[in-house]
């Protein structure tokens, strides 16, 4: 058995990793990674070229599987990161640093080198527009692990239960720093590098030069823990990225009480998209870890800097943007187990299965009810996908996903109501939603949702045969790019099924930027 990674849509600056700079309307081709891989991942596959291949990954042993377990999308660039040795490979857009390699820009994944402190590994990353995210935990590696280095079977993961672990989680930023993105207040920008003439004499413009190891920003939150506490650690659960906005759920752990939790985000807030928030909350800077790469001096923000922030022409005591983590004010005291953020907006979906929703509600992408029994949330841009698990007397009646927000390009999940591609004006309630409507999918029966996965402005839905394992991808919304793999570019306004014509099952999907992601598990 066999895994390998494939993609479509936009590919401008080589995001989709498949070796071109051409879009792909079609899952046909594979992503291309490095050659060293198979020492990383003791992967086998015939090579692509001398230092280049698609990825072939196999199992280890007889419980765990060389996978990707994330891949993280920004404007024009692509994560992966692997559950097997906790690496990091990224590709495409590297002008502001983003990805931490040599080039500019890449079409093949390559390694992102982090700087990463003895004992910690990668275990969850994410993206924003130009910005990359890795949260490092503290786990200590197995004595026959160490002798043979980062090429061995990781050990089990450390404890995550509500025993406190003995190290706080870090976190890693680096890239672009628009709107605060990572979270170190105000930071000279970066130097440039001149780029030749072109062939027809023409000068590009030149670009920022990327960033060394000593340039990633590390960030603690202890100076965020509760003052009661002592002896207080943290575990990042939950990163949730918008387009400019960062949002992470810290559980907290102390020797003096039970668990607890803090909610905590940076980044644009213009719209309310971090909540309720005033000038006070974007002054003080979070402290990086001291031990690891702290900024230059002339990174440091500025007093100056305090007189000139940012606010909302709207309302001028409020921010646009916070450039440091700040904890956020939830009024629902019930905790939080899923973020969820779009362009302008964010929801948080609570234990108690209700929700908390702020930003921008100009597309209606704000949820007005909130239905019982919500199982899991998601947003594009500008749209917001409930999952719920309906009951009747009891009896669970399957499943259903319920959306609203913009629905111009389809991405509501609701039929056209006419052949034309655009719906017509008096089409309303299919283009932009008033409400939670119910998404067109089709009544099959046996089926169980695998996974909702929202991108930019299309969305991927997996289902799974309860019965016999037979997975389906049904897809729908915003095509320029062809994202939503169906050998075109037109947008889709009811589930489509993709006609998936490579062999073996589809075991996993992520959605980006005009970008579609799939796993692919192949019997040899």
């Amino acid at each position: 058995m066999t895994f390998k990674v494939y993609s479509a849509g936009s590919n401008a600056r080589g995001q989709l990793g498949n070796g071109t700079i051409e879009d792909a309307c079609t899952f046909a081709a594979p992503c291309v990674f490095p050659k060293s891989m198979d020492q990383d991942a003791k992967s086998i596959s015939a090579s692509a070229s001398d230092n280049l291949r698609p990825l072939n990954l196999v199992p280890w042993d007889n419980n765990h599987v060389h996978s990707i377990a994330r891949i993280a999308t920004g404007a024009n660039h692509s994560l992966s990161l692997f559950n097997s040795t906790h690496h990091v490979y990224g590709v495409g857009d590297n002008s502001r640093g983003q990805l931490l390699i040599a080039p500019s820009e890449t079409t093949s994944f390559q390694r992102v080198n982090l700087d990463v402190k003895q004992g910690y590994r990668v275990v969850e990353i994410a993206a924003s527009w130009e910005t990359s995210y890795f949260v490092l935990r503290h786990e200590p590696v197995a004595i026959d692990d160490r002798e043979q280095g980062d090429l061995a079977s990781p050990s089990p993961p450390a404890e995550t239960t509500a025993s406190q672990p003995l190290e706080s989680d870090l976190l890693v930023a680096i890239g672009s720093n628009d709107f605060g993105a990572l979270g170190v207040g105000s930071l000279d920008p970066p130097a440039v590098v001149p780029v030749p003439a072109t062939r027809k004499g023409k000068e590009k413009k030149p670009v920022p030069s990327s960033p060394t190891p000593s340039q990633q920003q590390t960030l603690s939150f202890n100076h965020l823990l509760p003052p009661a506490t002592s002896k207080s650690s943290y575990r990042i659960s939950t990163i949730e990225t918008g387009l400019n906005h960062v949002i992470l759920i810290l559980d907290v752990y102390s020797k003096d009480g039970p668990p607890s939790q803090l909610i905590v985000g940076w980044g644009s807030c213009r719209h309310g998209q971090l909540g309720p928030v005033s000038l006070s909350s974007s002054t003080s800077p979070a402290p990086v870890k001291p031990s690891l790469n702290p900024p230059k001096a002339s990174q440091q923000p500025k007093p100056a800097d305090k007189a000139r922030q940012p606010t909302s022409k709207s309302n001028p005591s409020t921010p646009s943007f916070i450039p440091t983590p700040t904890v956020l004010q939830v009024k629902n005291t019930s905790p939080v187990k899923r973020v969820a953020a779009g362009s302008q907006h964010t929801v948080l979906l609570h234990e108690d299965g209700t929700l908390t929703t702020w930003g921008s509600n100009r597309k209606n992408q704000l949820p007005t009810t909130h239905p019982p029994r919500v199982l899991d949330v998601r947003c594009t841009w500008n749209g917001t996908y409930l999952f719920t698990k309906p009951f009747s007397e009891g009896v669970s009646t399957g499943f259903s996903v319920l959306a609203t927000g913009s629905g111009e390009k389809g991405q509501l999940g609701r039929a056209a109501p006419s052949s034309s591609s655009a719906p017509s004006s008096s089409s309303t309630l299919t283009v932009n939603s008033s409400g939670l409507l119910p998404v067109d999918i089709p009544a099959i029966s046996n089926l169980r949702i695998r996974k909702l996965a929202c991108g930019s402005e299309h969305v991927l839905l997996l289902l799974e045969s309860e019965s016999e394992g037979t997975t389906d991808l049904y897809v729908w919304g915003w095509n320029e790019h062809g994202n939503l793999g169906l050998n075109n570019n037109q947008d889709v306004f009811a589930p489509s099924r993709l006609p998936w014509a490579g062999k073996g099952r589809i075991v996993d999907v992520w959605a980006g930027c005009g970008t579609s992601w799939l796993v692919v598990e192949e019997n040899d």
